[in-house]
């Protein structure tokens, strides 16, 4: 799809939300899940400037059972030199792009930034750190500023898939073992971190519901207001949707580990949303939990899902020894997952590798 394709695609209506119907939540109780073929994947950043020294890696992830690379490059021609040399490897290359979070529009675009409920925005006083810098996806000139910037990735030869990162708000609460990292105790939705309160969102919930959030007794406690912001990354989703698939590309996306984790924390709400595949970061160790928990919240995310795409399991190597990463694909494959994704390929150390590959090769 061209440049003058997509514009006339947003002008007929086809990638805006007005009067779109949002999927429905499917949690079909008891449901078996749908037979997926197995796939295993990895997240992979760094430096690609020298590919001849990468096609070794590219030839040892294969053989070790990876079959696709999420791969962070925001540069349409370095993705494009990178997608031959995965493909003559036998990986598929899939454009893993930050969503949400994004910075350099502070100075040209402050308004385009998400208001928490102390009236801060994160151009200027961004959350946890400094990097943490969120759009507002209520707002329409940020919808077409991503769906233009998909756009532009989507066109890249060789390449199978857009992947959605930071599809989401930032965290109204971290997950527990990151508490003491940035001195923090978050036993309820505090105001500094609770997302977004702009004149857009608010004026917006406002014509829906009558009233202003910033006017609820209890904003946190609002399903309304929950509902509001779920359905706000929902649509984004679903404009991304169309522009990947008007592309006759795939869209998948990284979100947190259980449907009931994303809404809590960041209001994922995924379960919903219009993707080809799903890939929840089922970081164990982040939220305290043992390796076991791997399997029951692939299994939760899998029934909520109710066999309409496959979930693939993150893995987060740096939190396990060469026989646990083995268990925690085990367990993921237990849990009905069709894969796993690690983070990130160049992680795991020649045991890990051995270990991993005697699991996903089975």
């Amino acid at each position: 799809m061209n440049r003058k394709q997509f514009l006339a695609l947003m002008a007929s209506g086809a990638l805006g939300m007005a009067g779109r119907r949002l999927p429905a939540f499917a949690a079909p109780t008891g449901a078996a899940p749908a037979a997926f073929p197995q796939k295993n994947w990895a997240w992979v950043g760094g430096d690609f400037s020298d590919m001849a020294s990468l096609k070794p890696k590219f030839a040892q992830w294969r053989a070790a059972g990876i079959d696709a690379l999420l791969v962070h490059v925001r540069e349409p021609d370095v993705l494009a030199g990178i997608a031959p040399v995965a493909e003559a490897e036998g990986l598929e290359t899939h454009a893993w792009i930050p969503t949400m979070m994004r910075g350099g529009m502070e100075e040209t675009h402050p308004e385009w930034y998400a208001v928490n409920r102390l009236g801060k925005s994160t151009a200027t006083d961004p959350p946890y750190v400094p990097y943490y810098k969120f759009l507002c996806p209520t707002r329409e000139p940020v919808r077409a500023y991503l769906a233009e910037d998909y756009r532009r990735m989507a066109e890249v030869p060789g390449v199978t898939s857009l992947h959605l990162d930071y599809i989401r708000y930032p965290d109204v609460i971290l997950p527990v073992a990151l508490w003491e990292k940035y001195d923090l105790v978050q036993d309820k939705e505090y105001p500094a971190f609770d997302y977004c309160y702009c004149d857009v969102c608010r004026a917006k919930f406002r014509d829906e519901h009558g009233v202003d959030p910033l006017e609820l007794e209890d904003p946190p406690a609002s399903e309304a207001w929950r509902r509001f912001r779920y359905d706000r990354i929902t649509e984004v989703v679903a404009l991304l949707a169309d522009v990947a698939h008007a592309g006759d590309r795939q869209l998948t996306a990284a979100v947190f580990p259980t449907p009931d984790i994303a809404r809590r924390l960041v209001r994922q709400d995924w379960p919903r949303w219009d993707l080809d595949a799903v890939m929840p970061m089922i970081y164990h160790s982040f939220y305290e939990k043992p390796v076991a928990w791997i399997e029951e919240a692939t299994r939760e995310g899998v029934t909520a899902l109710g066999g309409r795409m496959p979930l693939y399991a993150g893995l987060f190597v740096p939190a396990f020894t060469p026989d646990e990463l083995a268990e925690a694909a085990r367990r993921a494959r237990a849990g009905g997952a069709s894969g796993i994704v690690i983070f990130e390929a160049k992680a795991p150390t020649p045991e890990h590798w051995t270990k991993l590959s005697a699991v996903i090769q089975s």
